[in-house]
């Protein structure tokens, strides 16, 4: 009887303890949900004035703390009123008194509201072809570039083929919301990037001097080595005592650098006593004599800001009428009235906050250690609404994203580093299928083995091997990765990928399987034996080059030309135009992101390009992308150029790479028929992106905008298909062939 008791005891203590977890859950979900109401769709001054990452961990904290609906709804209205006095929460429908929000004397007064054609509020770009817009009245936007950049270079042709090592020793000042970054970048002749590394997984957050380094490989193309640091956001960055190295003879040896320990005072302009620069608008470089770490004095980055009052206009026709306002079920028996258009003067919105300072206060005390789970649930709020009021293909992807907020928000609790809130995020957004989705804030390291495999035939095959000191080679099939089986290991990759097509998430889960911090070990089983190796190099960040694309372009036999979309300027192609014109047939390589040649089009098009409307901008003026008002609609308007090249047999190879402005080109192929498609579907992902960040220095990608094939068609998740499928064989990686390539040919000789 005892034991039963007991038994019943706990069991009922653990559906208790499981009530309580599920009513957090479900109170913050009610947080969410009013935290974007009032973010992008209520404009008063306050609102529209307010730090709303900070506020999305401050209200998650105090959420937290509630322990029945009345303190939901009690904390929810102390938290929303200070910055949006009309807004009223309750556990009933209530009729709206319009009187509240109405002056007694409306004489004088506009009215004011917002527009969105996309989403630039709290975006990263406050310009360009998105646009948030509070029409009628004065908003404070600040113009800078959202970091100080100082910089300087040294010309390559000493050092190619040889490593570099860049040092330096750097601090953040105390308080400073923004972090600290050493950068470097090869540039290569082909105008391609060879090596880029900004500390974005690592940035500096300290406030006590440390030496940094960044080490990589210098091409034997390079034209430029380019480096320096940068502060992004606000705040104060110190830099002292800067080294470059190559190394020879496996011994480092130094690379003079002009002004490296900063001791003179000038630092902005390049000239005889100082070659760093730095012209980052909203952003001073200075010396102190104070501050340093050696010598004298250090470089001083500051963020002052570029603050310009602007008043909204107009957008589009479509904008909510006085007295409209959002009418929601938040939470179980929990409503929300937020008026969507106010009064306005000189003054400000009517009516005005008498508590901000008070709540502004709190937000300025609140600890935003990476450790803070406030900040972790705040950082998924935000991402929430985001995707939930302007993501344009909820339709296209099968996705309840009400239960993706509450998955992030239950695996938050468990949460205990930046790392794991970075896979919380990528594992958020994922099922949104967007291959522009990128999630950038933990250091999860791109150093690789020194080989490369691919996914072939639901085999992983050994495609590179760049040291001769293990027993593996090109065509070797490995069937376990640390321990795990393959399945299982890019099971667990993918589940962090957003991708619109196969094609995309295998390419990109293929490198980032391999990836980890420098000199981390990656245990593989190939050939029956157990082979340990290090990630100690860059390597080829886990692409393996197609021999064809090492040329920009090549003449091949039965005179057929092979140009690499990916690698030649059009200046090139401009050139090579007399010869195309008299050539056999044209293979278009698409496997990559084209190098800026898109008028090639305009060769193979024999009328003028009609299709205006493939890209579209949404223009919403109310929540959860109801009612949306229309959209812009924008295209290439392509013009047919001589020579015309259209009468030739043309072939494009693509495959799962090609993404974004690579599926524009390609959609104008499929949509105008002006070549056969060989290889794989394109990546499904195409727009102009946009991004913004969250706190703790977390950072996503994605696309704003809705692209159609030029039918009118869905593109997204789908891609542009090829005419004629090729697949990638074992054997053809042991021989060293390209079936894409030979499928081409075949195509052209028919």
């Amino acid at each position: 009887m005892n034991r039963t008791f007991f038994i019943l005891c706990t069991i009922l203590a653990l559906c208790a303890s499981f009530k309580k977890d599920q009513d957090k859950l479900d109170n913050l979900i009610t947080f969410a949900k009013a935290y974007g109401y009032v973010k992008y769709f209520h404009p008063s001054d306050e609102a529209s004035g307010m730090d709303w990452n900070i506020f999305a961990a401050y209200g998650a904290e105090e959420i937290l703390k509630c322990n029945s609906k009345t303190e939901v709804i009690t904390t929810l209205n102390n938290l929303f009123k200070p910055i949006a006095p009309s807004v009223l929460f309750s556990e009933e429908q209530l009729g709206y008194d319009i009187n509240t929000i109405t002056p007694e004397n409306p004489e004088g007064y506009k009215t004011t509201y917002w527009q969105h054609k996309g989403v630039s509020k709290g975006m990263n770009y406050n310009y360009g072809i998105y646009k948030s817009s509070r029409v009628n009245s004065y908003s404070e936007v600040d113009e800078s570039d959202g970091f100080g950049n100082l910089t300087t270079s040294i010309a390559p042709e000493k050092y190619k083929g040889k490593q570099l090592k860049y040092t330096a020793w750097a601090k953040v000042k105390e308080g400073s919301k923004g972090t600290g970054h050493l950068w470097l970048r090869v540039d290569k002749e082909d105008k391609t990037i060879g090596f880029f590394e900004n500390m974005d997984g690592n940035p500096i957050k300290i406030n006590a001097w440390k030496q940094y380094e960044i080490v990589t490989d210098v091409d034997s193309i390079a034209s430029n080595v380019v480096f320096g640091c940068f502060i992004k956001g606000k705040g104060t960055m110190y830099v002292d005592d800067v080294h470059l190295y190559y190394k020879e003879d496996n011994e480092w040896i130094e690379i003079p650098i002009k002004n490296g320990d900063f001791e003179t005072n000038e630092i902005v302009e390049k000239n005889e006593r100082s070659q760093w620069s730095g012209n980052s608008k909203g952003y001073t470089y200075t010396t102190s004599n104070i501050k340093q770490k050696e010598g004298n004095r250090c470089a001083v980055i500051t963020y002052e800001g570029r603050i310009k009052r602007t008043k909204g206009e107009s957008i589009f026709e479509a904008f909510p009428k006085f007295g409209e306002i959002i009418e929601k079920e938040i939470g179980n028996n929990i409503y929300c009235q937020i008026p969507l258009n106010l009064y306005w003067n000189d003054e400000g919105t009517y009516p005005k906050s008498k508590t901000l300072t008070s709540l502004q206060n709190s937000l300025d005390t609140l600890d935003l250690g990476s450790d803070n789970l406030a900040l972790r649930l705040g950082n998924v709020i935000n991402t929430y609404n985001v995707f939930q009021h302007f993501y344009p293909y909820f339709k296209e992807v099968d996705v309840d994203w009400d239960k993706e907020l509450e998955i992030a928000l239950n695996r938050s609790f468990n949460d205990k580093s930046d790392l794991d809130h970075h896979i919380t995020l990528q594992k958020f957004t994922s099922p949104l299928k967007d291959g522009h989705i990128w999630v950038r804030g933990a250091n999860t390291g791109k150093f690789q083995p020194p080989i490369n495999w691919q996914l072939i035939e639901n085999k992983l095959i050994i495609t590179d091997v760049f040291c001769d000191s293990f027993d593996v080679h090109v065509g070797d099939m490995i069937t376990k990765i640390d321990g795990r089986s393959i399945e299982d290991h890019f099971r667990e990759i993918k589940s962090t990928i957003s991708a619109g097509t196969d094609g995309w998430s295998t390419y990109l889960a293929q490198g980032r399987s391999m990836f980890g911090k420098k000199d981390t070990e990656l245990t593989i089983e190939v050939n029956n034996k157990t082979i340990t190796l290090k990630r100690d190099g860059s390597y080829t960040n886990g692409v393996t080059e197609i021999p064809i694309q090492k040329n920009t372009f090549k003449k091949l036999d039965q005179d057929i030309y092979y140009l690499n979309l990916s690698k030649i300027p059009m200046d090139t192609i401009t050139q090579l135009l007399p010869e195309l014109k008299q050539a056999n047939g044209i293979i278009c390589d698409m496997r990559g992101y084209p190098a800026g040649n898109h008028e090639l089009i305009s060769h193979l098009l024999n009328e003028k390009d009609t299709s205006n409307s493939w890209m579209r901008i949404p223009k919403i003026i109310y929540p959860d992308q109801e009612n949306i008002t229309g959209y812009e609609n924008h295209g290439w308007d392509l013009e047919p150029k001589e020579p015309y090249l259209g009468d030739k047999k043309v072939v494009f190879i693509t495959d799962g790479r090609a993404i974004s402005y690579a599926e524009s080109y390609m959609g104008f192929i499929e949509g105008y028929n002006l070549a056969t498609i060989v290889g794989q579907p394109t990546a499904g992902t195409n727009g102009n992106l946009n991004s913004f960040n969250l706190l703790g220095d977390f950072y996503i990608s994605w696309t704003g905008m809705k692209v159609l094939k030029h039918d009118g068609s869905q593109h997204h998740a789908i891609g542009v298909l090829p005419d004629i499928y090729v697949t990638k064989t074992v054997e053809g990686v042991k021989s060293g062939k390209d079936e894409f390539l030979e499928k081409a040919i075949e195509v052209i000789l028919e």
